[in-house]
């Protein structure tokens, strides 16, 4: 195996099989559960960097959402309805 560049947060080696990328930090329960990946698999450098970027970017996203799925659940246990 040896070690290849990919991009920063992922950690990229090639191998008999062809390439795999894993990430360096870890992911929390609601970005696995919402489809991020700790590992990646690829043929070729262009695939891989494709894929590492797409699983990046998703991992981003989905950290927001978690954000404001706790903020908006802090929220909500102080709203009133209903009348005065």
């Amino acid at each position: 195996m040896s070690v290849i560049l990919c991009m920063p947060g992922w950690h990229s080696e090639r191998t008999d099989k062809g390439l795999r990328a894993t990430r360096i930090s870890p992911l929390s329960d609601y970005q696995l559960l919402n489809g991020c990946l700790e590992e990646i698999a690829a043929t070729d450098e262009g695939e891989l960097w494709l894929l590492c970027d797409a699983q990046t970017r998703l991992a981003e996203r989905v950290a927001t959402a978690e954000r404001l799925r706790a903020s908006t659940s802090g929220q909500a246990s102080g709203v009133r309805t209903g009348g005065r």
